[in-house]
């Protein structure tokens, strides 16, 4: 069918969902095809052409692929009712659209008798393109995220998940961590109150995007990347595997790329309020469309304020977030993005690390949920603030030139007290002692992009390639400050989180500088009907260095870094269609990850370095408004950085060598019938080094679970109880362990999590077309497990039932 995207409003949504029998009275039809809208359509492929009217217009337009394919179209400029519009789009084609009497125009050949018979997947008129907000759906149609190319997901050789703008709101996730502790293949683990690990395939998440635009990780300090608010995104795409022919560098694990929301054709407004378990209270405003009369300057705002306690005791979090973008078409062919985003993110009673595991006879402790090790004046506070800009122009015949810039200026001011370190007295309460210790963080990054991609012919046949460089620049300059363990007066068991203050001196000043550089290419070869080829590489360029200067002139400076070019990562991919549903696949892409961590000699350790392979099966069914698919892998990787002691600037890490992780994953995402969305999936990985021995977090000392389950549905009921969507979904876990320091046996012992599974459950109910309300419960059967094992060798309890009302009003 031919893709097209509806425009956010709600006569575009009314045809979206109507079936025969449903459909519009003629006359509200006939009203619309009678009105007239400013189109700026360039020329260009028919497909294309007609994916860009209809997100115009809002106007639903179905039919054939094949129709179109291979068909040029002049485009059009001025005010135009649909049906005018249409006849000049499609001028010299051989094509003609069939107004029909719900509203919407079928593709039809110019010289066949009759109405074009439609298949029965595609009559509700809800094909997807790649923005998914507004479509319902549990799927996208195009994601580029892999090879930089626009390709489906059965086009794309190898694990997409992605997480909808409808999930996202079915499943009441406010939060990065909220959305990927549920996603397929993705486990989830606390280092504290405030910062998460997320981990797939065996190893942890460092590369994180923004549009595609990669962002500096730092899991120690994290800079607030782990609390993203998830208000101002229309989709979050998760890459399984390798990607570094797009990140360049980074972990074989997954790379998460938050897709933000765009100005829409047409005005909507949104309004949510919501309240929740403890004190949990959320606003949020969404306001977008046109500026301007003829829409050629459109703008989009989202704000939002939360204020929270938790179920650990004195603690209390607040969170402010303003979004602005701004499109400007500066010409029919050049388009101008500008935006702005800025989160603040506040708490108190924040912990450092969580409560000791074992007493000081070896037995275990058994602190209950709310207890919590912080002091009420305990904090971590980050302020994150980005602007972006790109200017895209379109080429002749069919080509697209794209220059984008991101700034990222992102501060932490981090002072904590924790009464986490040592092992109770299991009758007094006795023997603890306070992780105290202040930090400051400032970070500038500066990412510049270059990319031109399009279509070439060569032998007969249609082909595309994109290519482009990249430049990314980071700069932190950060005052360091000692850290200090005063021992607990008392006992534990009467601690409420009153601690005197410290005051910590600075102790000197860190600068540290990153830079990356990167030329990539990628090319999509269709060799036959059924085949193509996906061949891409990077050329690369990594500096870093790493000055720490302290005050004390009897103390030695430390100056750290390195210096890697050309560094060369391969890719290479293969898609063989079996059918009109199904694909087989494999590729291969090569491991490169620099790292400043140190062996007990202070020396840098080498880079990762490995090779990441993967096969596997799509299917795409109901016009790909569901997908599936089963992949097998294996990665290879040497010089993997496993911490051995220490923390901060003193920890010291081992080189792990032949770490090797072998496994398989399914996930079935999308609508599997009207009204009924689904994402489930399975994933297995098993991890060990050149010994066979297991390979740990490097800063949780833990393992990733071997298993996974992740399954969230909903389905809106039909007839008079079509109003209400009844939804819930179960994530289950194998057991995974850490090593924590058992006073009595005087060493680290294995402490295990045993496997467990989390149940939600959601409600919705939409009392007219303007107000809903959704219902969300998390942990509904109240399970009791930990999230975190072997933090300074603490552990960390998952969060306790919750419940969450959200009513939301669309204008």
């Amino acid at each position: 069918m031919l893709r097209s995207t509806l425009a956010c409003t709600r006569f575009a949504l009314a045809l979206a969902s109507a079936l025969p029998g449903l459909c519009a009275p003629v006359a509200r039809a006939d009203a619309v095809n009678a009105q007239t809208h400013a189109y700026s359509l360039a020329p260009g492929s028919l497909v294309e052409v007609l994916n860009r009217f209809a997100e115009q217009s809002g106007v639903f337009l179905a039919g054939h692929n094949d129709l179109a394919a291979d068909k040029r179209s002049p485009g059009l400029r001025g005010n135009y009712t649909p049906g005018q519009a249409l006849q000049i789009l499609l001028k010299d084609s051989g094509l003609q659209a069939q107004p029909q009497s719900g509203g919407g125009y079928v593709l039809r050949s110019a010289n066949s008798a009759g109405s074009l018979q439609l298949d029965a997947t595609t009559i509700s008129g809800k094909t997807l393109g790649a923005i998914t907000e507004d479509t319902h759906a549990y799927t996208t149609g195009q994601t580029s995220s892999a090879t930089g190319l626009p390709l489906s997901l059965r086009e794309t050789p190898q694990s997409v998940t992605v997480i909808t703008r409808q999930q996202l709101d079915d499943q009441g996730a406010t939060g990065i961590a909220d959305i990927l502790r549920r996603a397929p293949g993705i486990s989830v683990q606390n280092y504290d109150s405030e910062r998460w690990e997320f981990s797939s395939r065996g190893a942890p998440i460092t590369n994180f995007q923004y549009d595609g635009v990669n962002t500096d990780y730092d899991g120690v300090y994290d800079y607030g990347t782990t609390s993203t608010d998830m208000a101002t995104f229309d989709r979050i795409e998760i890459i399984k595997g390798a990607s570094g022919l797009m990140t360049g560098s980074g972990d074989p694990s997954a790379t998460v790329n938050l897709i933000r929301k765009r100005p829409t054709p047409a005005f909507q407004a949104a309004l949510s309020a919501g309240v929740g378990s403890w004190d949990n209270y959320r606003s949020e405003a969404d306001v977008a469309g046109p500026l301007t009369a003829s829409g050629n300057l459109r703008a989009r705002f989202v704000g939002v304020h939360q204020q929270r306690s938790a179920h650990a005791d004195h603690y209390l979090n607040s969170k402010d977030i303003a979004y602005v973008i701004v499109e400007a078409d500066l010409t029919p062919q050049t388009l101008l993005t500008l935006g702005f985003d800025q989160q603040n993110t506040r708490s108190r009673g924040a912990s450092w690390t969580g409560f000791p595991m074992f007493y000081s006879d070896g037995s275990r402790t058994s602190f209950s949920r709310s207890f919590n090790p912080a002091t009420d004046w305990s904090r971590r506070d980050f302020s994150n603030q980005t602007l972006f800009v790109a200017l895209a122009r379109q080429l002749p015949n069919d080509w697209t030139l794209k220059l984008s810039y991101d700034r990222k200026h992102r501060e932490h001011d981090t002072l904590l007290g924790s009464a986490s370190g040592g092992n109770p007295d299991p009758l007094t309460g006795d023997g603890m002692f306070l992780y105290m210790g202040k930090f400051k963080g400032d970070e500038v990054q500066d990412n510049l992009d270059l990319h031109l991609n399009g279509p070439f012919n060569l032998f007969g046949r249609e082909h595309q390639l994109m290519a482009g460089f990249m430049s990314m620049n980071t700069r932190q300059d950060n005052p360091v400050y000692g850290s200090v363990y005063p021992p607990l007066a008392g006992s534990i068991f009467d601690w409420r989180g009153e601690f005197a203050k410290p005051d910590i001196p600075p102790v000197g000043h860190d600068a540290i500088r990153q830079r990356q550089t990167g030329a990539y290419v990628s090319t999509r070869l269709k060799a036959s009907d059924d085949l193509a080829l996906i061949l891409g590489g990077r050329v690369s360029q990594f500096t870093a260095s790493d000055h720490l200067d302290y005050n004390d002139p009897g103390t030695a400076d430390v100056r750290d870094g390195y210096r890697q070019t050309g560094v060369v990562t391969p890719y290479a991919g293969i898609v063989y269609d079996l059918n009109d549903s199904y694909s087989l696949y494999s590729s291969y892409t090569r491991i490169y990850q620099p790292q400043l961590s140190k062996d007990a000699t202070r020396q840098v350790l080498d880079p990762v370095q490995g090779d990441s392979y993967e096969a596997g099966i799509k299917a795409e069914y109901f016009d790909g408004r569901l997908n599936a698919g089963f992949a097998v892998f294996r990665i290879e990787q040497d010089n993997v950085a496993e911490q051995v002691s220490g923390f901060d600037n003193q920890a010291v890490y081992r080189a792990v060598q032949g770490a090797t992780t072998k496994g398989f994953e399914f996930e079935l995402a999308g609508e599997v019938a009207e009204g009924w969305n689904l994402s489930a999936g399975y994933a297995y990985n098993h991890t060990r080094d050149a010994k066979g021995d297991p390979v740990y977090a490097s800063i949780l000392k833990t393992t990733a679970p071997e298993q996974l389950i992740r399954l969230f549905t909903t389905y809106r009921l039909p007839g008079s109880w079509e109003n209400l969507t009844l939804g819930g979904g179960v994530s289950w876990q194998s057991a995974f362990f850490g090593d924590v320091f058992q006073p009595a046996a005087g060493q680290n012992v294995r402490i295990t999590q045993d496997s467990y599974y989390l149940v939600d459950a959601m409600a919705r109910y939409r009392f007219n077309e303007h107000v809903s309300s959704t219902l969300n419960i998390k942990n509904l059967l109240d399970k009791t497990y930990y999230t975190g094992l072997g933090n300074f060798g603490t552990g960390f309890y998952g969060e306790p039932r919750s419940l969450q009302l959200t009513t939301r009003w669309d204008f």
